[in-house]
């Protein structure tokens, strides 16, 4: 059993802590000698969710981002108590409004995405990211 490592991220619902996570988020990958396009594509996916989750969610509360990172792969669960993108989405607002959009672009990028209702009033995001891994070098 190789190893993995569990990020566990509490934020306030605030634009600032897009940045925030996605450089922890990097940062930790970086130990994992993930190569920069593969952090990339995960950096931007963890953006748009966290967005997401900034935008739609009830004023106030704070959302929560894990992040288990393994040999082979990376899952993230973003967690709020927003009411997800059905109903937060105006009923004239165009197909591609910015929560369709989020959306969409976090299923370009990764490998498994899961949108699904926790408990009462709670939306969870679970995006899985399969990991390429630079080559290490040989002395």
């Amino acid at each position: 059993m190789g190893m993995e490592v569990r990020l566990s991220l509490s934020l306030p619902r605030d634009h600032s802590t897009v940045p925030l996570t996605r450089r922890v988020l990097d940062a930790a990958l970086a130990v994992f000698a993930v190569t920069k396009d593969c952090r990339d594509d995960i950096g931007l996916a963890v953006g748009e969710a966290c967005a997401n989750a900034v935008q739609h969610a009830t004023s106030g509360a704070d959302y929560e981002v894990t992040v288990t990172i393994q040999e082979d792969r990376c899952i993230i669960d973003v967690v709020d108590d927003g009411v997800g993108p059905d109903s937060a989405t105006p009923p004239d607002a165009p197909p591609d409004a910015e929560s369709g959009r989020g959306l969409r672009i976090i299923h370009a990028l990764a490998d498994m995405v899961e949108l699904r209702r926790g408990q009462p009033g709670k939306m969870a995001l679970r995006i899985v990211k399969l990991l390429t891994v630079v080559p290490p070098v040989r002395a």
